[in-house]
């Protein structure tokens, strides 16, 4: 499992744009990576809300947001339309959660990635978050390590 001191492993993934967004891309700056289980179920449409919700004070605070699903990434584009996310959603659909798989964040139970968080500053994993499938991760949480309280 991916801790606090690791280096954010390598992956390449289309956002719902289908750009490519790789682990280089974040290798500099500050990161919060959300793994999500499923587009439009009803925790991960709150979830991705809340974030949206915050996306100024993210941006204050020069941090990226990337959400990564096994959904497509023609899934991910409704959602985020659906939804007015301005973030980067990546669709880790094919080979199906190979990076959920690297962060230890895949349920090979039910075929979907787990509720894990990272907040990752120039490449080393500082913070790991996690919650049960039927909970959303906390918003406030994500704020406390990013103000280093």
């Amino acid at each position: 499992m991916i801790q606090a001191g690791s280096r954010l492993f390598e992956f390449s993934l289309p956002n719902q744009y289908g750009e490519t967004i790789t682990s280089t891309d974040l290798s500099e700056g500050r990161v919060l990576v959300v793994f999500y289980p499923w587009a439009f179920s009803r925790v991960c449409g709150s979830e991705l809300e809340a974030l949206q919700v915050e996306h100024a004070y993210f941006t204050d605070h020069q941090v990226r947001v990337v959400a990564i699903s096994v959904d497509h990434k023609f899934t991910l584009r409704n959602y985020a339309e659906s939804l007015g996310i301005e973030f980067d959603l990546l669709a880790d659909f094919w080979p199906h959660g190979e990076v959920a798989r690297k962060a230890d964040a895949f349920d090979d139970r039910i075929g979907v990635a787990t509720r894990l968080s990272l907040w990752v500053v120039d490449g080393i994993v500082r913070e790991v978050f996690s919650s049960p499938m039927t909970e959303a991760r906390s918003v406030e949480a994500y704020k406390v390590a990013i103000e280093g309280r």
